[in-house]
């Protein structure tokens, strides 16, 4: 009787063995083949320092996919701040220009996509404390249908980088996102806070980029 129990036992067990050895091939197959931010590269993050007292700053870089699937970035947060989100400023026909939320930004294989003064952008919203040039600020990008992380260091900088072949530093710019941060989304930006080139600015890189 008790012969008979413990091989009851035993077959039992390996039964239940067997399938766990059966169940993790499966997890793990799920688990590699999740979404995340793939090949992406963040040049150039920087920072717009701001005046003290001041409740927003501004993030801009450049994403660059070197591999050969698209990478989709969902947002953009950082702990230093109590939120960030990406925007778009918009000129119209007329002109004038408003400031619209981007839920998506979508960086084909091979293309780049620039956040730079006058286009798309992050608003950092609360700093945690006065953040001068020079400055470290951690910016976390979520990636794919997972919201991988990809931490990129930015420098808090009075103005961008210079302008290299490819890439917009714009550091000519004398715009500040500050004079238009606090506007609802789509109300109209004052044209005096706007650089020259907005007009050009506003749909940059819309054959490289899309939200889905």
């Amino acid at each position: 009787m008790a012969r008979a129990l413990i091989g009851a036992r035993v077959r039992r067990g390996v039964g239940i063995a067997l399938m766990g050895a059966l169940a993790w091939p499966l997890a793990a197959c799920s688990t590699s083949e999740a979404p995340d931010c793939g090949s992406l590269r963040v040049e150039q993050p920087w920072v717009r320092a701001a005046p003290a007292g001041a409740d927003v700053m501004g993030a801009y870089f450049t994403l660059a996919n070197d591999g050969e699937d698209k990478v989709v970035v969902n947002g953009v947060s950082s702990t230093q701040f109590d939120r960030a989100e990406m925007h778009e400023t918009v000129v119209n026909d007329n002109g004038q220009a408003s400031m619209q939320p981007i839920e998506k930004v979508v960086v084909g294989p091979g293309e780049e996509v620039v956040f730079e003064s006058g286009g798309r952008h992050v608003m950092l919203f609360s700093p945690s404390q006065p953040y001068a040039a020079g400055d470290q600020v951690e910016l976390i990008l979520a990636c794919g249908s997972e919201n991988a992380e990809l931490p990129v260091a930015a420098t808090v900088r009075a103005d961008g980088p210079g302008t290299n072949a490819g890439h917009s530093g714009h550091s000519g710019h004398d715009m500040s996102d500050m004079d238009h941060a606090d506007m609802d989304h789509g109300q109209k930006a004052d044209e005096a806070d706007l650089p020259a080139d907005a007009d050009n600015t506003g749909n940059a890189n819309e054959d490289s980029a899309s939200a889905e």
